[in-house]
């Protein structure tokens, strides 16, 4: 009795004897084993019980938790998924890119789309890629930048996928639901594209009745979905994929990506398309002029982009 009760005090003494930064590693470590055998939860109530604050590798090892959720696999997806991202052009990444191995959805908020979402959020932490560099540095913030770049493209696919109505093959408008619209234009500068190089889209009043602007989940729905290509954008116009041959396709995203948001700045839409910020794009779109440049954008980008 005398030997278990030492034990337990030299037990007690040694975690208390820990530091912030030994517990946080101490948990990576933990959570990693559990992540090895596919035990998500797990692996998410071990790193939220130390709250390992802005340590890099603490941030994507929870995000990659939280994607655990959604049965998201990197390894799987950078060898099998990112190979069939066609980048020939603008359109062929959207319509290839809803069609990707996670991206069919048949239901708003899944439980796959808000874990992976999550994730998105944790290693994003609100800052644009500049920003992760001066913090953590160019080694580490450009892992981060690339987890958040898959993770980014995983949602988005999922986004285009059902509020796109698409078919099995990418075309909008073509899926089981009855939208041919992502959304519903009042904006008369959307309404002038309508019908002209928007593909299935051919009417103002055909969007998803569960992407309606005038309330407060579809502003945050139509920012969510504006925030992926955003910081898909901002991601890779500041990190060198170069280095690698499994990742280098996404510069040819690169090159195709920009091409929306030159074609938004020259509209008159760059602050929109050069905003990384959920809550700073719901806040935005609570003017209503901004709302119809939010219109004007899906159009132009949205819905010309996908047909």
């Amino acid at each position: 009795m005398r030997t278990i009760l030492i034990l337990f005090i030299l037990v007690l003494f040694t975690s208390c004897g820990k530091n912030k930064t030994e517990e946080t590693r101490e948990a990576i470590d933990v959570a990693l084993t559990y992540l090895s055998s596919g035990e998500c939860r797990e692996a998410i109530n071990v790193l939220e019980e130390v709250r390992g604050g802005n340590d890099p590798v603490y941030l994507q090892v929870l995000a990659s938790a939280y994607a655990c959720l959604a049965s998201f696999d990197e390894i799987r997806f950078i060898d099998h998924d990112l190979s069939n991202i066609n980048s020939t052009s603008p359109g062929s990444i959207l319509q290839s890119i809803s069609v990707l191995e996670l991206s069919p959805e048949s239901e708003a908020d899944s439980f796959a789309y808000s874990s992976v979402r999550s994730g998105i959020n944790i290693v994003l932490n609100s800052k644009k890629q500049t920003e992760r560099t001066a913090e953590f540095g160019s080694r580490k913030s450009g892992d981060m930048g690339v987890q958040a770049l898959i993770l980014s493209i995983v949602n988005f696919g999922k986004f285009l996928n059902y509020f796109g109505n698409v078919s099995a093959t990418g075309v909008k408008g073509g899926g089981s639901g009855t939208n041919s619209c992502f959304i519903n234009y009042n904006d008369p500068r959307a309404q002038a594209l309508t019908g002209i190089s928007t593909g299935a889209c051919t009417g103002d009043t055909d969007g998803h009745q569960e992407l309606v602007q005038s309330t407060a989940v579809g502003k945050r729905r139509l920012c969510e979905g504006l925030m992926l290509i955003t910081n898909i954008i901002d991601i890779l116009n500041n990190i060198d994929l170069s280095h690698s041959s499994s990742l280098s396709v996404l510069e040819d995203v690169a090159t195709q990506v920009n091409t929306y948001r030159t074609t938004a700045e020259a509209a008159g839409l760059g602050t929109l398309i050069n905003m990384t910020s959920q809550k700073e794009c719901e806040t935005h779109l609570g003017t209503p002029a901004h709302l119809l440049d939010m219109e004007y954008l899906y159009a132009l980008v949205f819905e010309t982009g996908l047909q």
